[in-house]
């Protein structure tokens, strides 16, 4: 059982070429932390920095309760091997928490073979962390259904920067 002066933390990870996850709003007020994939990180370097930092990134007394993970629409080798293991990282920090929602959020443009093999990842996901606590879901687009983690606003661009003009809900 949580402590009810604890604080709820929220994690949300965004690889690189991700949409930012667009979420129903949480009322309960959540400690928020973002990792982002880096412009030169491989997918499995930023899998292992998200498990190095995982740890240390919210104060005693916050509890990780959800964590948001947002997926591009790589479905190469490479990529899928480090989602599963930032997935597994991510789900392990949940379950040492007392649990909680794991959510993998998706672009509504992901279509066919790419919402299959999300789908089907979540669901394996689900399976393997259900016994722990944790509740693995997945999320495409604009779904407004159920219980899910309020993800911050996306980050603003200083005009003038480079990219700007590129659709601003997605990263990098």
């Amino acid at each position: 059982m949580q402590n009810p002066m604890s604080t709820e933390g929220q994690l949300i990870i965004v690889e690189l070429g991700a949409e930012w996850p667009r979420l129903s709003r949480s009322n309960s007020p959540k400690i928020q932390r973002v990792l982002v994939q880096d412009e030169v990180e491989s997918p499995a370097a930023f899998a292992v920095r998200v498990r190095e930092q995982i740890s240390g990134l919210f104060a005693r007394g916050t509890a990780l309760t959800s964590a948001v993970v947002a997926c591009s629409e790589r479905l190469d080798e490479h990529a899928q091997g480090a989602r599963a293991e930032l997935a597994r990282t991510v789900a392990l920090a949940l379950a040492g928490a007392r649990g909680g929602v794991l959510l993998i959020a998706v672009s509504d443009r992901n279509e066919g073979r790419s919402r299959a093999a999300l789908t089907g990842f979540t669901a394996k996901l689900a399976k393997e962390w259900q016994g722990r606590g944790v509740r693995a879901t997945l999320h495409f687009g604009d779904d407004e259904g159920g219980e899910q983690p309020a993800p911050l606003d996306p980050p603003k661009r200083a005009s003038g920067s480079r990219g700007a003009a590129k659709d601003a809900r997605r990263v990098a």
